[in-house]
């Protein structure tokens, strides 16, 4: 019993000074008096995409049209059904919370941990929390800053976890230079920048600049996007070209190698009447059928199902 009591005393004096150190660093979206900045749907583009060729699992206007309040997503497979990720939402259609127990993302892998999510009154994401590991003591939080424009600014990662002692030798730690209880300790910060059609994403760490990514977009002349271009720090990265038919978007990308060698990657979506993806098709370099991806949708929009391999993913949805 008094190891019990001891470990609970510990565990709310590490709490309370984490909500101390929250206090004293402005742990807080911010909004930043500058030009400078994204909005959301365009940074979107460079990550994702033209609209739906990343599959959107939780559009924000078809969860709040449908009033969904939870989704939980069963996982099966030709060795076991289990629940692989569980997600909740306000009216507005917002995540605001999501669990995750090795929920298998299209080509990304598996996802773990639990997060919770926090938004202004015009639905911009302000905050990410959440434990990316079950069982771990370990926190992670990511705040968005924004302009006066509602454009993202900047987006800052942390880390809940024991700092160093000042004046320990970081490469070399050991067990006593670690301060006794944790503290929220930022990572890094992403800015953001965007002129015409280039985005620029400046890595800081330490309050210097670690890493900065250009990204040249080109639109065609219905201002689809057909192709974008990465520099990291002035070198090429890759590029990705989009192609687009009647019911369908195929988008190729070449990557450069650290060995100079070409990484190609082809894929193909298929868009029904109403402009949702219904397959994605990744193809081998000579150009047959790789492996392929299908959903299901519910008369609401709402997705069904999603079955790829030998994975079927069934969503149930409850309202409010």
């Amino acid at each position: 019993m008094p190891k019990i009591l001891n470990l609970s005393l510990n565990l709310f004096i590490a709490l309370l000074l984490a909500c101390n150190d929250s206090k004293q660093t402005s742990l807080v979206s911010q909004t930043i008096n500058s030009n400078n900045g994204v909005s959301p749907d365009t940074l979107d583009l460079i990550y994702d995409g033209p609209k739906g060729f990343t599959l959107g699992y939780f559009p924000n206007d078809v969860i709040q049209a449908a009033r969904v309040k939870e989704c939980q997503i069963t996982e099966q497979d030709s060795n076991s059904t289990r629940v692989a990720r569980k997600i909740s939402f306000d009216s507005n259609g917002n995540i605001l919370k999501d669990e995750n127990n090795f929920f298998s993302h299209w080509f990304e892998g598996t996802v773990r941990g639990i997060y919770k999510y926090l938004y202004d009154s015009s639905n911009n994401l302000l905050q990410m929390k959440g434990i990316p590991e079950e069982n771990s003591k370990d926190s992670v939080m990511t705040i968005n800053n924004y302009n006066q424009k509602a454009q993202l600014f900047s987006r800052d990662q942390y880390e809940f976890e024991k700092r160093l002692k000042p004046g320990v030798d970081r490469h070399l730690p050991g067990p006593n230079d670690f301060e006794k209880f944790p503290t929220w300790n930022k990572l890094e910060t992403y800015n953001y920048s965007h002129s015409l059609d280039t985005i620029i994403v400046e890595t800081i760490y330490e309050e210097k600049v670690a890493e900065k990514e250009k990204y040249i977009l080109q639109f065609d002349s219905l201002n689809r996007l057909q192709k974008i271009t990465k520099y990291r720090n002035t070198t090429f990265v890759e590029v990705t070209h989009y192609n687009y038919e009647p019911n369908s978007i195929i988008g190729n990308l070449s990557r450069k190698m650290n060995d100079g060698k070409d990484w190609i990657y082809n894929s193909k979506i298929i868009i029904d009447t109403s402009g949702r993806q219904i397959e994605k098709i990744v193809f081998n370099d000579n150009g047959i059928e790789k492996v392929k991806m299908t959903t299901t949708y519910n008369p609401d929009g709402t997705i069904s199902n999603i079955k790829y391999n030998n994975t079927l993913q069934i969503f149930k949805y409850s309202y409010y």
